[in-house]
């Protein structure tokens, strides 16, 4: 699953001149949908496991599992006890059932039982039911979905032992602050949880392999995508809860290369996420060095003012930066709200900090229509972006809709080959990329001058490539983004 099939890369290729920067803004809608579904999209940064999954087959496991409906809460229930209960496998025969249900799962509906879009969404995945068994199959739908797009990096936000981590937490308690409560949690014998992280993460792994048919001869190409994973920590409940996770995400990070950082999910705008805000930026801090030990990605800026006041927007996207030391902000959408905003987005561009850009999840949660998100003034401000589709089997979309999404925005094919690169480059792939300025892509490093888009790497560039993982899948990603401007 994270091997790269050199032959694919090479079939792919082919020597012809590249066609010019196709125009864009001035294609139909099929004929952008086509191209965008083929262009080459580098790597998915901000991508959360189980959110991805189309409504149609979580509804699949549930019959097969044989689980439960519940017919007043339009939730699948792992128990078949209780009241307003039917079968799952009462779904293949009640097409008003199967449709009532995607529409619950999904955010296909506008108004859905009164809901907005917000919690719609937020509140769908309680109902989704899924068991742990079924994230291997999850892991493979993610990845087939991301080959089928011509994308073949993605790094999954997960939620290892998250019962046995919250629990530690609850044990232990708030020692009154972040390093005192470390110590405890130490103690306490919250790394040894790491084993079992790892054993999850095995169990995972194959079970994608084996739904993919992975070294059969017909193996589905998901195969090819290289995946790493985000330990993703809830911020609801209390502090220590939360800490908890994260020191375990630190430890499972420093023990198995699969890990690559940290994340902190749930609706940024909820009580607690809002109260615990600046204590959860300073537990981030201790665990990490201010990032400098482990990487850090935190959801910061996914607000607007319907959802949280005017004091609380102003500020949680620089603390992310500032305090907890984020290489990488999710959504970000809320920036330009913050009441240092235009000094953060320039300290973001000096220090390279990347906002993970979801145009459809923004459209969708907070009601941002691609034309009046920020991304434009991002690429102003020369912050770099990377596009991404955040839950997308919720939103009911692929990550080319984010690029289509980025066009109306104003963005030109320059600016996706750009997005598309950084995805890969901003990443947390271990080792040094092929470019000496990333976000500008104008000068590769000196191993490797001359060669980038060539059949394959010779001399010093080949020993980069074959010794930094960062720069394997940057070499891959330009014999793909070749050979699709070869063929256009």
């Amino acid at each position: 699953m994270r091997r790269i099939s050199w032959t694919l890369v090479a079939a792919l290729s082919v020597a012809t001149p590249a066609a010019a920067a196709p125009d864009l803004a001035r294609m139909s809608a099929a004929e952008l949908a086509a191209t965008l579904k083929a262009f080459p999209k580098g790597g998915e940064l901000h991508n959360h496991m189980g959110g991805g999954t189309p409504p149609e087959l979580i509804l699949e496991w549930a019959i097969e599992d044989k689980l439960c409906i519940d017919t007043v809460e339009l939730a699948i229930r792992l128990s078949c006890t209780g009241e307003n209960l039917r079968p799952a496998a009462d779904i293949a025969t009640s097409e008003a059932l199967r449709s009532a249900m995607i529409d619950s799962l999904s955010t296909r509906h506008p108004g859905f039982r009164d809901r907005s879009a917000h919690d719609q969404f937020f509140t769908a995945f309680a109902r989704r039911g899924t068991t742990p068994k079924r994230t291997g199959d999850a892991l493979a739908e993610t990845l087939e979905g991301l080959a089928r797009q011509n994308t073949f990096y993605v790094e999954l936000m997960v939620t290892p032992q998250y019962f046995p981590a919250r629990a530690l937490g609850a044990q232990v308690g708030w020692k009154g602050d972040a390093a005192a409560t470390r110590a405890a949690l130490t103690e306490a014998g919250i790394e040894k949880l790491v084993p079992a992280v790892i054993a999850d993460t095995d169990a995972m792994e194959a079970r994608a392999r084996e739904v993919m048919k992975c070294g059969a001869p017909h193996a589905s190409p998901g195969c090819q995508v290289t995946a790493r994973y985000l330990f993703q920590a809830m911020r609801d409940g209390k502090p220590e809860q939360t800490m908890a996770q994260l020191q375990l995400g630190v430890a499972v990070v420093a023990a198995d290369k699969r890990w690559v950082g940290l994340q902190l999910v749930s609706p940024e705008d909820s009580y607690e996420s809002t109260k615990h805000y600046d204590v959860h930026m300073r537990i981030v801090a201790e665990l990490t060095d201010t990032g400098r030990k482990t990487p850090v990605a935190l959801h910061a800026g996914e607000l607007n003012l319907k959802l949280v006041a005017p004091k609380t927007i102003s500020h949680h996207v620089t603390d992310a930066v500032r305090i907890a030391g984020a290489r990488r902000i999710g959504h970000g959408t809320a920036l330009p709200l913050e009441v240092d905003a235009q000094a953060v987005a320039r300290e973001m561009a000096a220090k390279g900090v990347l906002i993970e850009t979801n145009l459809v999840s923004n459209s969708v949660i907070l009601e941002v229509p691609p034309e009046a998100h920020p991304y434009a003034w991002f690429r102003k401000m020369g912050i770099p972006v990377a596009f991404s589709t955040d839950d997308s089997g919720i939103t009911r979309h692929e990550l080319w809709g984010d690029y289509a999404f980025a066009i109306r925005n104003g963005a030109t094919y320059g600016d996706l080959k750009t997005a598309a690169r950084n995805g890969i480059a901003f990443s947390f792939l271990a080792g040094e990329g092929l470019w000496a300025d990333p976000n500008v892509y104008k000068r590769p490093v000196a191993a490797c001058a001359g060669q980038i888009g060539a059949e394959a790497p010779r001399g010093a560039c080949a020993d980069l490539v074959a010794k930094s993982d960062k720069a394997r899948e940057q070499w891959r990603h330009e014999r793909l983004l070749k050979a699709f401007e070869a063929g256009r």
